[in-house]
């Protein structure tokens, strides 16, 4: 348990299991993979004989892909700070959406990130439940968001790095996928790797955001982006409309303004947020997040949560081994000579408004902490979120 951030409550048994799925299947608890277990075994009702059967029909569909030899030369990387000498899209303007090149299967690979209380990659992220008179009928659907770091000075580790976050894109199976500092080169890779997946990228050049939408779960039915007026380095709200197990669903990924430098512009941008937030399709539930930079005082002088909008990490009960996406005592990719715990990341929700479908937040918990074997670095310097829901609609 010492080398593991989930907390057993005690629980022996549990964990036996979860060291006994580690030692069937070669996993390594001290590397974090007790999480994966975890999320294998609570889907298989702490089966361990149907957990690893599960895992070992992951790691076979592992086989059916594909992956890059190597990536183009990543020297045209640009810097995060622009003077905006590119010209930003316009208000409004529609997003590029990528197509994927071939098909294949979803896979788990080593470098795969590992998490707790999940379910699996072999059990589908969307479905529905029975219900009967009177009572709330359920479909489920999965999100991840995630700063993959595209602009990492280790230009040489980008290729594992972001084949990492696909892999990790195949093991949970998400059927929505935030992704924040995306470049041209590590969207080459992602398109190619993720062909379930329609890529909508939310910029041409730089780094920019991207949403991927599962294929066979989500309906795409419109984007667009709108650069925040005051940003200096290319910041944007990027907006899609879809349907997705049973709702109408308003996604809004973003990189809000980075380093308290530019707090006020951050406040700034995070109020323009919400006023979209509160402002969407009625009859939309509304998900905005990303890599926020936010500090907790940044959302009181922006004038506090709007009426409506809540915190998904405190929806979901604040939980404190997923609280902070940004953490240099664990994460030493940036090799900071100091030790700072921040929560970046977040996800504000807003329910539709009248007797639609509500979306109720699940599990919430972070992704991507396990060191990869080649360049012994996370694939990120942030951990992803990753946030299950379920729609619930009364039924007469």
């Amino acid at each position: 348990m010492a080398n593991s951030d989930i907390d057993f409550s005690g629980n022996d048994l549990q964990y036996s299991a979860c060291v006994e799925f580690c030692s069937v299947t070669g996993l390594l608890i001290e590397e974090g993979d007790i999480g994966l277990a975890q999320f294998y075994l609570e889907d298989s009702g702490w089966n361990v004989n149907i957990a690893i059967q599960k895992y070992r029909q992951a790691q076979s569909d592992a086989h059916l892909i594909e992956e890059p030899d190597s990536v183009p030369d990543p020297a045209a990387k640009r810097p995060k700070t622009s003077d905006a000498s590119s010209a930003p899209h316009p208000a409004g303007a529609p997003s590029a959406s990528v197509g994927t090149p071939f098909a294949g299967a979803p896979s788990a690979s080593a470098g795969a990130p590992s998490a707790a209380g999940r379910k699996p990659a072999s059990t589908k992220s969307t479905s529905a439940s029975k219900s009967s008179s009177g009572t709330p009928s359920q479909q489920k659907f999965r999100l991840i968001t995630w700063n993959i770091d595209g602009l990492d000075s280790m230009e040489h580790t980008l290729q594992e790095r972001t084949m990492a976050v696909c892999d990790a894109v195949k093991l949970y199976v998400p059927d929505v996928v935030y992704l924040q500092e995306v470049i041209p080169l590590s969207c080459g890779l992602i398109s190619s790797s993720l062909p379930d997946y329609k890529l909508i990228v939310g910029g041409q050049q730089d780094y920019f955001t991207a949403v991927l939408l599962k294929k066979t779960t989500v309906q795409h039915l419109s984007d667009d982006i709108e650069p925040f007026p005051g940003t200096v380095m290319q910041r944007k709200i990027q907006t899609v409309q879809v349907k997705c197990a049973g709702a109408d669903l308003t996604l809004m990924c973003s990189h809000l303004e980075s380093t308290k430098d530019f707090a006020t512009e951050r406040v700034k941008q995070l109020k323009i947020a919400f006023e979209h937030m509160k402002t969407a399709a009625v009859h939309n539930a509304v998900i905005f997040g990303g890599d926020l930079n936010l500090r907790d005082p940044e959302v009181v002088k922006a004038g506090g949560l709007p009426s409506g909008v809540s915190d998904i990490w405190q929806l979901s009960g604040a939980p404190p081994d997923a609280k902070f996406t940004w953490d240099t005592s664990q994460n030493d990719n940036l090799r900071l000579p100091f030790k700072v715990k921040c929560r970046f990341d977040r996800l504000y929700l807003r329910q539709a408004y009248g007797s639609g479908p509500k979306v109720v937040p699940e599990r919430f918990s972070l992704i991507g902490k396990k060191r990869l074997p080649g360049c012994r670095r996370f694939p990120s310097d942030h951990w992803g979120i990753v946030c299950d829901f379920k729609v619930e609609e009364e039924t007469k």
